[in-house]
């Protein structure tokens, strides 16, 4: 940390002046969570509706996080928006059950059980609120996956006869290309981050607004199914698909978690791997090597 650099600390927000103009409340539902969105400028609706689609409510759930929105009050928190290694800059800390999130552009946080949180982008404007809500939003969700012994996981995940089949890895792995050379087999749930969580019917894997490259044919609708399997993707000379033992399912699996892979959601290490463990114990892991991304389903159909 810089001395330029500010990172506010609780009493901050308590003291924070609305957002200018006309407001509204929105609800914005993923998966089996709920955030209400208060003091939202009506000037930004449209815009947030153009971005969430059909994952927002006219009417929040009565359960739902209430996220109010707030003016920052200056012009950056952080004094860069990227790093040494040049990637973007958000510092995440847990303090006194809360997790406080901060980059240069906005500053915001939660309750870890839910119930209460605030967002305070620097600029005016649906540009300032995007970034700090987007980011917000993926590390709530990532944060009460492990609530649902389930977790946001850096996934493809595709529906092919009625079940998702999730296609994992690190940056590069091949997972938008994955996406994109399955539109004939079925519904795109994601090609960026996928959501699973437990539900008394078993493991679902849930549609999200969080996208990556590929944005013109991923699901705009909330969507849920079982989950087939999970399938790590690892580009090789042929199209092959192995049943991966449980110790080094759970491995593959922690190492494309975000509490792992952006070392930024401040979660208990040992929760996270007995989530996972607990869930892998029930759900299949392979690797998936493949050549092209076209030819990977007769394997892959094969293996569940």
């Amino acid at each position: 940390m810089t001395p330029e650099d500010f990172e506010p600390d609780a009493t901050f927000f308590e003291h924070l002046d609305p957002l200018p103009g006309p407001k509204v409340e929105r609800g914005l539902t993923i998966g089996p969570f709920s955030v209400r969105l208060t003091g939202l400028p009506v000037s930004l609706v449209s815009a947030l509706e153009d971005r969430y689609l059909a994952f927002l409510d006219r009417v929040p759930a009565p359960e739902a996080l209430v996220l109010a929105l707030r003016a920052a009050g200056r012009e950056r928190f952080l004094s860069s928006f990227v790093d040494e290694r040049g990637w973007y800059q958000l510092r995440a800390r847990l303090r006194g059950g809360r997790v406080t999130l901060c980059a240069c552009d906005f500053a915001g946080w939660f309750e870890t059980a839910g119930g209460r949180g605030a967002l305070a982008p620097c600029r005016e404007g649906w540009p300032g609120m995007q970034m700090g809500l987007e980011n917000l939003l993926r590390v709530y969700y990532a944060w009460r996956a492990i609530d649902r012994q389930g977790f946001l996981i850096h996934a493809a995940s595709v529906v092919c006869g009625g079940r998702a089949y999730v296609f994992f890895g690190h940056s590069e792995a091949g997972k938008t290309t994955v996406a994109e050379a399955s539109l004939d087999r079925g519904e795109v749930l994601s090609d960026d981050l996928t959501l699973l969580t437990l539900e008394p019917e078993g493991y679902r894997a849930h549609s999200v607004p969080f996208r990556g490259r590929y944005r013109e044919q991923v699901v705009a609708a909330r969507r849920t199914y079982p989950v087939a399997g999970l399938f790590h993707l690892v580009r090789a000379g042929r199209n092959q698909v192995t049943r991966l033992p449980h110790v080094r399912a759970v491995a593959d699996v922690l190492s494309c978690l975000p509490f792992i892979t952006d070392r930024l959601v401040p979660r208990d290490p040992a929760e996270v791997i007995g989530v996972c463990e607990r869930a892998l114990r029930t759900l299949p892991v392979f690797q998936l090597e493949y050549t092209a991304a076209t030819e990977l389903w007769e394997p892959v159909l094969a293996s569940v």
